[in-house]
């Protein structure tokens, strides 16, 4: 059996299975989109966000991308985060680094694929700033701290945007966070916040 074949049929024992313990189940399937929380991770196949944080669908709108960097040039997080504010009014937004995150491996030792090493700049530059901490490290501690600093640094990032000041402008929300997971405890590691109620942790631009 191929994994295309095998993925297909376990998608109908899932099917079967919610319908068994809820006959509506896709009835109101649609009717469940409503997060108050945005998710912005790294692209990866080890951290399922809804079994983590044991959600429901449509409590977490999820947007991944390598690095889980926060970039102005970055249209499609730019597009969803206009929409995520200004329709679903959300009001959390959680920048989640992980450990083993390969975005971490490339930059602390390297790439030669000229598409990542160029979509990681950023990274790589964070890296850099704090290379006289970082490289005593030993590798684990070295990429833990690397993903914590990233963490910090796209929680700015997000603060700065206009997006995100216009909206301050307009309420309390969204509130940012920064969280690490560590994927050899399963458990969260919260590394920043910004709170519009508390004034003095407002970024300038």
């Amino acid at each position: 059996m191929t994994t295309r074949e095998r993925i297909l049929l376990e998608s109908k024992a899932w099917v079967q299975e919610k319908l068994a313990l809820d006959k509506g189940y896709f009835k109101r399937l649609s009717a469940m989109h409503n997060p108050e929380l945005l998710w912005i991770g790294s692209s990866d196949s080890l951290v399922p966000v809804r079994e983590i944080t044991n959600t429901e669908p449509g409590e977490i709108l999820v947007y991944r991308n390598v690095g889980n960097l926060v970039k102005e040039s970055d249209l499609s997080l730019m597009a969803l985060l206009q929409d995520a504010l200004e329709v679903s009014k959300i009001k959390y937004i959680i920048v989640c680094g992980y450990s083993h995150c390969s975005s971490l491996r490339e930059v602390i030792q390297g790439t030669e694929k000229p598409l990542l090493r160029e979509w990681l700049v950023d990274l790589r530059a964070i890296y850099e700033l704090h290379h006289q901490e970082l490289d005593p490290l030993p590798y684990e501690q070295k990429e833990q701290r690397l993903a914590e600093l990233n963490i910090e640094q796209q929680i700015k990032n997000l603060g700065k945007l206009e997006l995100i000041q216009k909206a301050w402008k307009q309420g309390a929300y969204p509130k940012l966070y920064g969280w690490f997971f560590d994927l050899n405890t399963g458990l969260f590691k919260e590394i920043t916040h910004i709170d519009p109620a508390e004034p003095f942790n407002l970024p300038s631009n």
